[in-house]
């Protein structure tokens, strides 16, 4: 009996010490213990934000590199036409592309710089508006809440192929700031509707009934009593979308409409190697495709472990 006492009361977050004889002592862990032990419990999880540490160290750290292995990674602009085309060796690891003459393992890292601060920056508009509407709506309900959500229905319906790369020549295609706020503009209505279901089924608890007893503002409410408790499926959505909006940035740059030379992005390297595919030149399209790959694997990893942690239905 003890001992499935004892089971039972890890399986709910809590650790079993056993002082002497048959007394046992609780340790109660805190929410963030939990989720953080329910995190680290997730093995993919763990191997995704490896993965993802070491591709933003790598990208974000090239200029470094760069001084560091002169012979090995180039600036962003060094080119040498007499060594285009050349395949993976010792000097170039994922070869050189047909034009120029410009080494794609340098072009992958730096190009990783702008694909990963357009995924990012897009989803923190995109959440800070997706959980600025949903809260409100969600809280308040009524004619607001019904508005609203047949506007956000509305731009759903709307198709983001058809309308960022219109958005991208109107605003400026090759600015990086430009294109995070036009996928930030169209990824927000997806959180705002989990905020809202959210909000819908935290109001009605008595917490909240009883703050509003208690005379306190609805600006505190919701930012002190319900948005905490609204923040794992805020935290999955935030980070998938993440990896949503990379593939978004290569695909239109891979069509011509996003990042443009001299800027460089893992989308804008793809699009470079399309016409230099059919002569055999692999390797300029297959390694930045693996490193969007790798990147959204490895950020959909995460977002599986938060998920998971975040989830109260589990008990282990």
């Amino acid at each position: 009996m003890l001992e499935r006492a004892v089971e039972q009361q890890v399986q709910v977050g809590q650790q079993p010490i056993v002082e002497s004889g048959y007394d046992v002592a609780i340790k109660q862990f805190t929410l963030r213990e939990i989720i953080y032990r329910r995190f680290m419990a997730h093995p993919l999880a763990k191997w995704g934000v490896v993965g993802l540490l070491v591709i933003i160290v790598a990208c974000y750290g090239a200029p470094l590199w760069h001084l560091l292995f002169p012979n090995f990674i180039e600036a962003p602009d060094d080119f040498n036409v007499l060594q285009a085309g050349v395949g993976p060796g010792p000097q170039h690891l994922f070869g050189t592309d047909s034009l120029n003459g410009h080494d794609i393992f340098s072009q992958v890292l730096y190009g990783g710089r702008l694909s990963l601060i357009i995924g990012l920056g897009s989803m923190m508009l995109a959440t800070s508006l997706g959980v600025l509407v949903g809260a409100f709506s969600g809280y308040f309900g009524g004619v607001a809440d019904a508005m609203m959500m047949r506007v956000t229905d509305v731009l759903l319906t709307v198709p983001a192929l058809l309308i960022v790369p219109l958005a991208a020549r109107i605003f400026g295609a090759d600015n990086p700031f430009y294109i995070a706020m036009i996928f930030g503009f169209l990824s927000w209505q997806s959180i705002a509707r989990i905020v809202r279901s959210q909000f819908l089924s935290l109001r009605e608890m008595q917490f909240t009934e009883s703050a509003r007893a208690l005379g306190v503002p609805p600006a505190r409410i919701i930012l002190r009593h319900l948005l905490p408790n609204a923040v794992g499926p805020i935290v999955v959505a935030f980070t998938l979308g993440i990896a949503g909006n990379i593939v978004l940035e290569a695909f239109i740059s891979f069509l011509g409409f996003g990042i443009q030379p001299p800027s460089v992005s893992w989308g804008s390297i793809l699009a470079g190697a399309e016409e230099y595919l059919i002569d055999g030149n692999w390797w300029w399209i297959t390694f930045p495709g693996l490193m969007v790959t790798v990147t959204v694997l490895c950020v959909n990893f995460i977002g599986d472990g938060l998920r998971d942690a975040f989830d109260p239905k589990i008990v282990n």
